[in-house]
């Protein structure tokens, strides 16, 4: 039951968010990429759409239905630039956090990360930020399908276990440490 009313504040949000320029979309960028989390493609897709719903709504809510006598093209063209502004700010807040981004989830005996890398060499990197890599053994690595791995470490009291998945050119990895 949270997850859908999660899910219908993080789709109704951003129809408070827009108005209040280039925060706004910034805010409603970030929401998106915390929702579908490293499947940037998703955020990205529903980024501009969004952009483009709210850009008209917007727009034709103040063009149309707000009169400001003495300013009234400069009002049109300041509404109609922040508009362009907002909806490149949202969707490059999109690209950037869902496509370099590291999504952490704590729960009770584990913590879950989910990040992108262009390759498997960038893997140890990222997990050598949580930990030292060099205290682990040897991956013991699991062909699932041609483009998916399950890869599992122990590193003194931690057991390291991660799923590569290969999305297009990039590799998505969820790992999960768990204290043993």
């Amino acid at each position: 039951m949270n997850k859908l009313k999660l899910r219908y504040v993080i789709f109704l949000l951003p129809f408070i968010l827009w108005w209040i320029p280039l925060l706004g979309p910034f805010f409603t960028g970030l929401l998106f990429s915390y929702y579908f989390k490293t499947n940037y493609k998703y955020s990205i897709t529903i980024s501009i759409l969004y952009s483009i719903l709210l850009s008209f709504l917007t727009s034709y809510i103040l063009l149309n239905l707000v009169k400001i006598n003495l300013f009234n093209n400069i009002f049109h063209g300041l509404v109609i630039i922040l508009n362009i502004i907002g909806s490149t700010v949202c969707v490059i807040t999109a690209y950037v956090s869902s496509y370099h981004g590291t999504f952490a989830k704590i729960l009770d005996n584990s913590v879950e990360l989910e990040f992108t890398v262009n390759n498997i060499e960038e893997i140890d990197g990222i997990l050598s930020q949580y930990l030292d890599i060099n205290t682990c053994s040897k991956p013991n690595i699991r062909f699932i399908t041609e483009n998916r791995i399950e890869v599992t470490r122990i590193c003194n009291n931690f057991k390291i276990s991660y799923e590569v998945l290969r999305s297009g050119k990039i590799l998505r990895v969820k790992a999960r440490f768990r204290n043993d």
